[in-house]
């Protein structure tokens, strides 16, 4: 007698093409929704950024406690940099393998507003940081999606976030 005399034909015939492009296909569809919901918003983005900027700000500061030498930030179009002062040049951008390099925000966040003393911050000026601290107060409004988040340095050197949220 033959192995396959007690065998239905059905079990032999497996998945058709059909039946796997029809799981592969819903298997696609639950991810691109997982991958939807799961991405972050802007809004996300911006708090990102501004607790980054907030934590580069303190980490500049305590650098500049430590070395004696000033450290300075600069809002620029879609993000920001650190300058360090040289003897021979001024002013220079901190190297792009440095932690201070030049940031691009994410998403659409962006730097809306920078005010020192309560005044704005006229273009390619830079904010220093000293130090003993900040010289002056300052301000930065960071803005993606319905969030804004307010930095704030004060005169003794601390960065405090403030989230406004949409009423």
């Amino acid at each position: 007698m033959g192995g396959s005399a007690g065998r239905c034909a059905a079990c032999d015939r497996g998945f058709t093409l059909l039946e796997a492009l029809v799981v592969v296909f819903i298997i696609g569809l639950l991810s691109w929704g997982l991958l939807i919901v799961a991405a972050p918003g802007e809004a996300a983005h911006a708090d990102r950024e501004a607790r980054r900027l907030a934590s580069l700000l303190e980490l500049a500061l305590s650098e500049a406690r430590a070395s004696g030498r000033s450290i300075a930030w600069s809002p620029e179009p879609h993000g920001y940099s650190f300058w360090h002062w040289t003897e021979s040049a001024g002013w220079a951008r901190f190297p792009d393998t440095s932690v201070y390099r030049r940031r691009s925000f994410a998403g659409r966040s962006e730097l809306r507003e920078v005010r020192v003393d309560s005044q704005a911050l006229r273009d390619g000026a830079l904010v220093a940081l000293s130090p003993y601290g900040f010289r002056s107060p300052f301000e930065a409004r960071i803005v993606g999606g319905d969030r804004q988040v307010i930095l704030r340095g004060g005169i003794l050197g601390r960065v405090s976030l403030e989230r406004i949220h949409p009423d």
